[in-house]
């Protein structure tokens, strides 16, 4: 059986930042939960590249962009800290946000 092709990144489509775009972060997941394809994990805290950190009080939404299977899948994470909904991005394993989201000004 033949396997899907690969096919590009989402970046830039689908309100996804584009690779210029992007700051790249650390997320602590739940305990237990391997990554964003579990249907159970979820993040529990946001690490900025300067040494800061948040917790994330509870998650609005999740929506995916692209398939797994074509190794084009994005997920957008629509999170709450303190008190305020914040966008997180995961693709191919690595968390990232908008550089003009806003997140390092208002956090």
């Amino acid at each position: 059986m033949a396997g899907f092709p690969h096919r590009a990144s989402l970046a830039g489509r689908c309100g996804i930042p584009a690779e210029r775009e992007r700051i790249y972060i650390r997320v602590d997941m739940a305990a237990g939960s391997p990554g964003p394809g579990d249907h159970d994990a979820h993040p529990v805290r946001l690490h900025w590249p300067d040494g800061r950190w948040w917790n994330i009080e509870s998650v609005y939404s999740v929506r995916s962009f692209g398939r797994a299977e074509f190794g084009n899948l994005c997920v957008k994470w629509t999170v709450c800290i303190r008190r305020t909904p914040k966008v997180i991005w995961w693709e191919r394993g690595r968390w990232f946000v908008a550089k003009r989201s806003g997140m390092a000004l208002r956090l």
